[in-house]
């Protein structure tokens, strides 16, 4: 995928998790949260102008994911103090964001060695190539879509109390 496909992944993924996030903590974290999330999605990709660093190597593996968790929950646990699990939230977002761009990638003819050095098995699922605009728009736009449909609802409904089974 490209920029907009990822960026538009992440917030699709995101988005059923922002009225979640809200009814628990605050719309402040859960927005938090949807910026990370976008935020973090086209991380990756910093490995392209890089001429050291092969692209969709190092950038793209499951320990890239977690030290961009790690960061992430950092972060967060320094901006919300208040909230005690900041930290796992950010965490979780953030490398939750990476292993979104890694699911993003998989579906190229390209695809990935996300567990390289230890593991050097390549995943491809070979469904189109990453340049392929009308999947990048679409994504995007549904992913766009969702995210501010989910907040929209989310702000609506934000007094209402769900009846428990």
């Amino acid at each position: 995928m490209y920029q907009e496909g990822h960026s538009g992944f992440n917030a699709l993924l995101y988005a059923p998790f922002l009225p979640l996030v809200t009814s628990r903590w605050s719309l402040e974290l859960a927005l938090l949260g949807a910026l990370l999330a976008v935020g973090v999605a086209n991380l990756p990709d910093l490995d392209q102008p890089l001429p050291r660093i092969r692209h969709r190597g190092p950038t793209h593996t499951i320990w890239f994911a977690v030290v961009v968790g790690l960061v992430a929950g950092t972060g967060l646990a320094a901006v919300e103090p208040s909230i005690p699990q900041a930290f796992q939230f950010g965490f979780v977002i953030g490398t939750g964001g990476i292993v979104a761009h890694l699911a993003g990638d998989v579906v190229t003819p390209m695809g990935i060695t996300p567990f390289a050095p230890v593991w050097n098995a390549h995943v491809t699922l070979d469904w189109f190539k990453s340049k392929n605009s009308r999947i990048n728009r679409t994504v995007l736009l549904l992913g766009t879509m969702a995210l501010f449909g989910s907040l929209g609802l989310t702000v609506a409904y934000r007094g209402l109390v769900l009846p428990t089974g």
